[in-house]
């Protein structure tokens, strides 16, 4: 904070001393190749302090990097190149050395030839140039660029070991990204022999033991990432994966490394001998990060024994009460995320520690924690994720003085959470994900309206749908910066004409919507809107509506109306966009596709080869369903049982945690429409089906449950994923396979209505 200030005190210095003050001219190509940034140049680390990229905090927009840009004396100067200048990078011929000190190229496609034009600017510092279309052979340019402090080269596929004894000599460098990149053990051993090297970035590379114990020779390791692929989070699968792991093995040479301070071994095979001897050997360990290790809470009591610590990360092993109960020394522990479920007394260990910021809690916490949480007297953000907490267990947070940002997600609350919220004075950043709607059974968002003081970022995921009038009522949300809503509901036109009077927005996520050209064209309004992620149905027409946004710098579209060509060639004629990229598009998150068998207007789930079995099924009778048991059913219970009425199928199971988070729902809708003839019927999976009756007595389920008989019912439905809906009408025909959940309810009205 305190250099944000000093740098906004010394640009208004600079306006008051008005022309006279020095200043140097750097002179672009008249077309922008992309942004220029300014900084008091004291107040910039661009080494080992800012291991993860230069912050952007602090920096003042100077304008676009095209003709000449007067910058202030004493300042240093950092440039985000966009497409345009990788197109006929012949222009760095023309830039003076020195005339950049931080240069920003990722996803801009230089390759070699251009790299080497950029090698002529040998004051650069900091150069990120991640997935450029590099190879080893900018081995021959590195030498010019003896000032680099950072170097990050994430994703070039091609840059292996070859180049790295290049990188080794760089006299200065003291951070490197290499992830996804072609290193080897080999390619370490030549980097080990840097005597500057402070942070290194190896993650997803072909790194084993013996590329570790290199690296370990490094004479100031600070901070290593050396995590394999761990997206499986099953270990069995992961180890059958081809990146290979470290082991304990090569841990145990990081006895020579005395100042390493972070540590990320995500993904490996360390196990809990491991970490003891980790733990012993490295006891300035300031941030550690063991996602999806092989270890134990037994293990990971040992991590109480690092008095440095202030940043733990360990999701897939549970942090429990045992855990936490050695954290008593950890005074300096200031954030813990991960899978972190423990109990009113793991939450009291918590509540000790002094410094504690960050929090997550998941799992078996209950609404007893919550009175510990409200005793952390330096929390400031806090998540709470698929536990037992309910809103009166969060209402003890309210009026929280230092509470900055919440995120929820799943728990047993309900949108009464908002009352809560709204009360907290500092709160800034919201996430709303998967809340079940209010306890009177209506999907609706009371009091959303309360939160409207916010000024950083709301971010709803598969929540109650918004109606129109809760779109009004984000409109009052003027103070916002980042808003992000993935719901259940189509975003329409006349909903984002709602959301264009934010006049303060920089970032737009709408995940799943049916915008249109038309809806795109409001969003022009925006003056300050850089980064729109937006899933539509935007033609080209609505791309060059975009285009007239004067801060968008950074945009994802998905559309079906839209194909490559087109999105590259719209990023060519608007080069000031620093990246456009085509994805997929989605609705509530989920690949959709119109019906196939007819034109009823719903979505449905899936896509190409996905729907062919599906959409094979619809428009004809509906199987047979085969049940070894019905639950709460009478068991000559067939489907014909229910001929005359509007039948919905729901394939789920106890296990899966999306179906049960599916149940408030379903019951809504049959409390809601069972008068009008509508017909649950669940088919629970084979799997788990001997907990299944003791489910629907615990939980009351109104509607007949039958057991699937060795998954011949869902292989009749090609069922392609647990939960998936069904819809018959009241003639037998299937209509609907896996309709968008989004559309589910509008989906039974119409069925209902013929």
């Amino acid at each position: 904070m305190r250099r944000v200030i000093a740098a906004n005190v010394a640009l208004l210095l600079l306006s008051i001393a008005g022309p006279a003050h020095a200043e140097r001219k750097i002179r672009f190509p008249d077309e922008a190749v992309g942004s220029v940034s300014i900084r008091p140049e004291a107040s910039v680390d661009f080494g080992y302090e800012r291991w993860g990229g230069a912050a952007r905090d602090g920096w003042q927009d100077h304008g676009p990097a095209a003709g000449e840009v007067a910058i202030p004396d004493g300042f240093a100067v950092m440039v985000e190149l966009n497409h345009t200048a990788a197109s006929d990078p012949s222009w760095l011929d023309d830039l003076p050395p020195d005339a950049v000190d931080i240069l920003r190229a990722d996803r801009v496609p230089f390759g070699d030839e251009g790299f080497e034009r950029l090698s002529r600017l040998v004051g650069l510092r900091h150069l990120s140039i991640g997935d450029a279309g590099l190879t080893s052979a900018i081995a021959t340019h590195l030498p010019r660029l003896r000032r680099l402090r950072y170097l990050w080269l994430a994703g070039n596929a091609g840059v292996g070991d070859e180049a790295m004894p290049a990188m080794a000599a760089l006299p200065e460098l003291q951070t490197i990204g290499l992830r996804h990149t072609g290193l080897t053990d080999a390619g370490l051993e030549s980097l080990s022999k840097s005597k500057t090297l402070q942070a290194v970035y190896a993650l997803n590379t072909r790194i084993t033991d013996a590329g570790l114990a290199a690296l370990t020779r490094l004479p100031d390791l600070r901070v290593l990432s050396v995590y394999a692929d761990y997206s499986a989070t099953d270990l069995e699968l992961r180890r059958k994966e081809p990146n290979p792991s470290i082991t304990d093995a090569g841990f145990a040479h990081l006895a020579a490394c005395p100042n390493l301070e972070q540590l990320d071994a995500s993904g490996s095979e360390l196990t809990d001998a491991g970490l003891e001897r980790l733990v012993a050997d490295c006891p300035r360990l300031r941030q550690l990060t063991l996602d999806y290790a092989p270890l134990t809470t037994q293990g990971l009591r040992r991590i109480g024994a690092l008095p440095q610590l202030e940043k733990l990360r360990c999701y897939g092993t549970p942090i429990d009460d045992s855990v936490v109960e050695q954290f008593g020394s950890l005074n300096k522990l200031r954030e813990i995320i991960g899978s972190v479920r423990v109990s009113n007394a793991g939450a009291d260990s918590l509540a000790a520690l002094p410094s504690l910021e960050r929090l997550s809690l998941s799992g078996k916490c209950d609404d007893g924690c919550m009175e510990f949480v409200a005793a952390m007297r330096s929390l400031k953000e806090l998540s709470i994720e698929n536990s037992r907490i309910t809103d009166e267990g969060f209402a003890l947070l309210a009026g929280s003085p230092t509470l900055e940002r919440v995120q929820i997600t799943g728990n047993r609350m309900t949108t009464r959470c908002l009352d809560t919220l709204a009360t907290m004075p500092r709160l800034k950043r919201v996430g709303l994900m998967n809340i079940d709607p209010k306890a009177d059974g209506q999907p609706a968002w009371n009091g959303l309206e309360r939160l409207q003081s916010l000024e950083g970022e709301l971010w709803l995921y598969k929540c109650p749908a918004l109606s129109k009038d809760d779109f009004a009522t984000l409109a009052g949300f003027q103070d916002l910066v980042k808003l992000r809503i993935e719901g259940l509901q189509p975003i329409t036109d006349a909903d984002l004409r709602q959301l264009c009077t934010l006049k303060r927005l920089k970032f737009l996520e709408l995940a799943g919507s049916v915008v249109t050209d038309e809806g795109l064209e409001s969003l022009s309004s925006l003056p300050n809107l850089e980064t729109l992620w937006v899933s539509c149905l935007a033609t080209e027409h609505g791309l060059g509506a975009l285009a007239r946004l004067p801060q968008l710098k950074h945009l994802k579209i998905g559309s079906p109306e839209l194909t490559e060509k087109q999105v590259r060639e719209f990023h060519r004629a608007h080069p000031r966009l620093t990246y456009v990229q085509l994805t997929e598009f989605v609705l509530g998150g989920e690949e959709v596709s119109r019906a196939a068998s007819n034109s009823d207007g719903f979505w449905r789930l899936g896509r190409g080869d996905n729907r062919k079995d599906l959409n094979a099924l619809e428009g004809k009778p509906a199987a047979a369903v085969a049940v070894t048991d019905w639950v709460n059913a009478d068991a000559a219970t067939t489907l014909d049982s229910f001929r005359g009425k509007v039948i919905l199928i729901d394939f789920w199971g106890i296990w899966c945690g999306a179906c049960l988070t599916r149940m408030p729902e379903l019951r809504r809708l049959h409390e809601t429409y069972a008068p009008s003839g509508l017909v649950i019927v669940g088919l629970h999976t084979t799997e788990g089906a001997e907990d299944a009756a003791a489910y629907v007595a615990e939980n009351h389920v109104p509607w007949p449950v039958g057991l699937d008989n060795d998954k011949h019912s869902a292989t009749a439905y090609a069922v392609p994923h647990y939960p998936s809906f069904y819809l018959i009408d009241r003639r037998g025909v299937l209509r609907m396979a896996n309709p968008y959940e989004g559309q589910l309810e509008a989906a039974i009205q119409s069925l209902l209505n013929e």
